[in-house]
């Protein structure tokens, strides 16, 4: 997992290689790094290496995605954690905030508000010296 240190990087776990795609698409015309891990086992180390601004989570990955929640706040600092999830799943929503979740959204805002999300992980222009 190379990242440049000028760009913010995000860890996204996710199993929907087509949204994996859109979700990279979105980022590189961003100037944002994406770092893919498939399971919530591979969290700690990949926070290590990569030392997200950001964690996204598809929570409709399979079994263990609110474990990857729970994961994500194994070290510090702790980088913000973002779920989203198919809007049926109620259930899994409230259980991915309960888990730890900064913030969690239906899947189709989630992706509506992808570019602003990632806009703000952007530094923004260097301040002139007072």
């Amino acid at each position: 997992m190379q990242q440049d240190a000028e760009k913010p990087t995000v860890l996204l776990l996710i199993n929907d290689l087509i949204f994996e795609t859109k979700i990279r698409s979105t980022a590189q015309t961003l100037g944002v790094t994406i770092n893919t891990i498939r399971s919530a086992g591979d969290m700690a180390d990949a926070i290590t290496a990569t030392s997200p601004s950001l964690i996204i989570i598809d929570l409709n990955t399979g079994g263990d995605a609110l474990r990857a929640v729970e994961r994500a706040h194994c070290c510090n600092p702790r980088p913000a954690v973002l779920a989203y999830v198919s809007h049926v799943d109620a259930t899994l929503a409230a259980q991915a905030g309960e888990a730890g979740a900064d913030r969690v959204l239906p899947r189709s805002r989630f992706n509506q508000e992808l570019p602003q999300i990632l806009a703000r992980l952007r530094p923004g222009p260097p301040k002139s010296p007072t």
